[in-house]
């Protein structure tokens, strides 16, 4: 009886951890059908529901279900181009697939090794598996232009270990290309074919690996498959009690092998940190055997360790078939707030005298005029008595404290932790903010600026049907250089658009995302229309690639959590040496001598050899 009656207590503990996390979730924790080529899931999208207003369908985010009648005025000011619903491009009903390369003979042969489920040449499977959301040079192209230069032969469904290291094996004895798939969410361009390999491509998907090998609760760790997206890790994670704390913008879809493999980051890094530093250990299956350390320790002087190879390997290398992580207990606490600036640059003083008081919230992000006014527009019409409590707050900060709407800027907070923890960053946050003129502007505005990260891709793909050109891209600057890189990409973008012809005028919003010891992560959002252009995919590829050289020139890295993949190969000579590029090179040899994991993405693809010459 006294079991019976401790098993109903851990499962309604249990229920009560999963309940309350997903409460406290800023996107839905259950499954839903995904798009196959868009961003996110069917039963989301930005939809007219009058001639000047949208609203978003379902109920998986906080943004759906209700009207929103500034939305459209407002990306009619900012591009001076105007919106018209009757003007939506139509979706192409059909793709072109080219006849996959595997014959019959080799597809029963795999068929044979991993069984029938697990092998697919079927045409829309191997279309989904051949690109990323890369905005207009793969989304867009896809949709509404033309068709993928390339796509890949056949897709394969591993469920197991053995599973890869037996793909991997029949790969080197058929002479094939693999590459590794995890949730498909890269804006890199990782996923794009090479065209100049005319050898079998299949694409290794690695979500059936998706289970918690092992959770120990004593060290506070667990081993888990690499196949897992971050809304299962989560899920599974709150139904024991906890939280590996990695809260990337592509958390519900993307994957562990995925973070690992492009060295992401996620907006809670101040409190869990970088992928880099929760991952205690991981394993990498290659053509020439397993890349991995036999025991997991918090930290050891071992040499050179290997296990380095795998952060930013971009499926150059092998498949990532599981990791050790560092594992949370759930915070007692979750709380938000919000500050207002008067200027993004006063913001920035904040934030750096933030950082040195050692006390950080778990997230505070510094979004810039624009940004803020974009995310304003998103919001329903008023109730007649929130209208005019609405005025009462726009006529205190601006007519009696001064604020200008036109070059304000805001923080949005997120804290975790013990209620002792976050009592006493919240002293220490408001309290400094108010020493550099931040107004706290409440917790509701936190967590909507919080949540509405996880709109932005559907923004993008309904603003694609408008011919609206946009992506966001990131870097890493010293505190010094914030404002010389956010001005000269300011600059430079429109400078780029009048020389080329563009309609109207370009966007450009940023945000920091992360501060440092050392500096901070600036997260850009970009767009302009493509109406009247020639040929509107080159030219934006042209204009970002003068924005990305921009930032380099002003002392911005490459890129601070998405990668290179093949849209900034071209760049890689300029910020490695000869002999770093070389020694790379040997390692991937020794790794794969055939090249097997052909993908060419940062320094071995064909870009920056080019580049060299």
């Amino acid at each position: 009886m006294l079991e019976v009656v401790l098993a109903v207590a851990v499962v309604a503990v249990a229920a009560a951890i999963v309940h309350q996390a997903t409460a406290d979730a800023c996107y839905d924790l259950s499954d839903g059908e995904r798009h196959p080529h868009k961003w996110g899931y069917t039963d989301t999208r930005f939809e007219f529901d009058g001639p000047k207003t949208v609203r978003v369908t379902g109920s998986r985010y906080p943004l759906a279900g209700f009207t929103m009648p500034h939305f459209i005025p407002f990306v009619e000011e900012m591009l001076q181009v105007p919106i018209d619903p009757d003007e939506m491009a139509v979706e192409k009903e059909a793709h072109e697939v080219p006849p996959s390369r595997a014959d019959d003979s080799f597809v029963a042969a795999w068929q044979d090794e991993l069984g029938a489920e697990r092998v697919s040449v079927d045409d829309e499977e191997r279309l989904i598996h051949s690109h990323g959301q890369l905005s207009v040079d793969e989304v867009y192209r896809l949709l509404y232009v033309d068709a993928l230069a390339r796509v890949v032969d056949l897709v394969l469904y591993p469920e197991s270990e053995d599973h890869v290291r037996a793909i991997v094996r029949l790969a080197s004895e058929h002479n094939v290309c693999l590459v590794p798939y995890g949730g498909g969410t890269n804006v890199s361009g990782a996923l794009a074919l090479p065209t100049d390999d005319d050898r079998v491509f299949a694409s290794v998907d690695m979500r059936r690996m998706n289970r918690i090998v092992d959770l120990d609760e004593d060290n506070l760790q667990a081993c888990i498959e690499a196949g897992i997206s971050g809304k299962e890790l989560e899920r599974e994670l709150a139904a024991r009690g906890y939280t590996a704390g990695h809260d990337p913008d592509s958390i519900e879809l993307s994957t562990l092998g995925g973070w690992i493999a492009t060295n992401a980051s996620g907006m809670k890094k101040n409190r869990y940190g970088n992928i880099e530093d929760i991952v205690l250990e991981a394993t990498l299956v290659t053509p020439t055997g397993a890349v991995e350390t036999l025991h997991t320790t918090p930290r050891n002087s071992t040499g050179i360790q290997p296990r380095g190879l795998l952060f930013g390997s971009e499926g150059n290398l092998g498949i990532i078939t599981k990791a050790v992580l560092k594992i949370h207990p759930q915070p007692e606490v979750r709380e938000y707030g919000s500050l207002v600036f008067k200027s993004f640059a006063q913001g920035v003083e904040y934030l750096q005298a933030l950082r040195q008081t050692g006390t950080l919230p778990a997230s505070i992000r510094l979004v810039n005029n624009q940004e803020f006014r974009f995310g304003q527009a998103l919001k329903a019409a008023p109730s007649p008595l929130k209208h005019l409590k609405e005025k009462v707050q726009k006529f205190v900060l601006f007519k009696l404290l001064g604020f200008d709407p036109l070059k304000m800027a805001a923080c949005t907070i997120a804290m975790e932790g013990t209620r002792a923890e976050v009592a006493h960053q919240k002293r220490t946050i408001f309290k400094l903010a108010k020493a550099h003129g931040g107004k706290s502007a409440g917790a509701t505005n936190g967590r909507r600026g919080y949540t509405l990260t996880f709109g932005i891709a559907y923004i993008r793909d309904f603003l694609n049907q408008f011919d609206f050109l946009g992506e966001t891209f990131e870097t890493s600057v010293p505190w010094t250089r914030i404002h010389d890189v956010t001005q000269a990409v300011q600059a430079e973008l429109t400078a780029q658009c009048s020389a080329r012809g563009v309609a109207g005028r370009p966007y450009l919003s940023y945000r920091v995302t992360q501060t440092y010891h050392t500096g901070v992560c600036i997260y850009f959002t970009m767009g302009f229309s493509g109406r009247g252009l020639e040929h509107p995919i080159e030219v934006y590829h042209d204009i970002e690639h003068a924005l990305r050289q921009t930032i380099l020139d002003h002392g911005g890295s490459l890129s601070h959590h998405h990668g290179i993949g093949k849209i900034r190969q071209s760049f890689v000579q300029h910020i490695q040496s000869e002999n770093s590029i070389e020694a790379l090179r040997k390692t991937k040899e020794a790794l794969d001598p055939q090249n097997i994991f052909g993908i060419q993405n940062g320094i071995f693809g064909s870009a920056c050899r080019k580049s060299e010459q």
